[in-house]
């Protein structure tokens, strides 16, 4: 398993997050933290958090990429073997369940899943979380309700079978906000319902008190991100059956 954990300037909660992955109970894990670019201590929380813990790398960007180009930069640079399962989380976010990624696994190993998502708890109470899943026969996921929220997993294989264009704006930029449709969108329609499951228990704490979410600075550009993967054509759904891990084409 290996978790690709995304922050910008994220000090205040740094240490939280990686104290709760280094809590699971689930030992066979790596971690990767990019922290995109300098500016405040993340980076000397984070190594201080890592502590002597060798499963876990740190990378600070020289200049920002945003979430998009992390989250592929980390894949790449992770040494994930094709059948392994990626775990997404941001650096002022932390998991609340140490079995977290024992039942993450556990939902792989039960259901010969390709991708999972889940629920969330938050520190606002008008938002709660505690999302539902697409209801069964769900098959145009782009033109429902957005459902595939955090904890997001998947296989590499299956990433890898993602065009590295929708990724990209039309201008063949990384996308700088929306990275969750565009991860996620070509991910539900490979796997189909079939080979995807919700986690019901919830494993994460959504942070919205943090002041040092993106999201933030780049509002109106992910809604025209996230009418624009919308609009991009839908993956080809693989056959339920489809044990092997193929490689993405060239």
């Amino acid at each position: 398993m290996h978790v690709v954990i995304n922050c910008g300037l994220c000090e205040d909660y740094i240490g939280r997050c990686i104290a709760s992955v280094r809590s699971q109970t689930y030992r066979h894990w790596r971690a990767h933290v990019t922290i995109d670019r300098a500016g405040d201590s993340t980076f000397e929380r984070a190594l201080a958090a890592r502590g002597g813990d060798e499963r876990i790398s740190i990378t600070r960007n020289p200049e920002r990429l945003f979430q998009m180009a992390n989250i592929a930069g980390a894949i790449g640079r992770s040494g994930a073997e094709p059948g392994d399962i990626i775990v997404l989380l941001d650096g002022d976010d932390w998991l609340i369940d140490r079995e977290a990624f024992a039942l993450i696994d556990r939902t792989y190993a039960e259901s010969d899943c390709w991708v999972t998502y889940g629920s969330w708890v938050s520190n606002r109470s008008d938002r709660p979380g505690l999302w539902p899943p697409y209801a069964p026969g769900t098959t145009d996921f782009r033109s429902e309700p957005w459902l595939a929220t955090a904890v997001r997993t998947w296989k590499r294989w299956l990433f890898d079978l993602i065009d590295p264009a929708d990724f990209r704006d039309a201008r063949g930029n990384y996308l700088r906000s929306a990275d969750d449709l565009a991860c996620m969108f070509p991910l539900l329609e490979m796997a189909t319902r079939a080979r995807t499951r919700h986690i019901e228990r919830p494993l994460m704490l959504y942070n919205f008190l943090s002041h040092h979410d993106p999201g933030r600075e780049t509002a109106l550009e992910s809604e025209r991100n996230a009418d624009w993967i919308r609009s991009r054509p839908r993956y080809v759904a693989l056959p339920a059956f489809t044990n092997a891990h193929p490689q993405p084409s060239s």
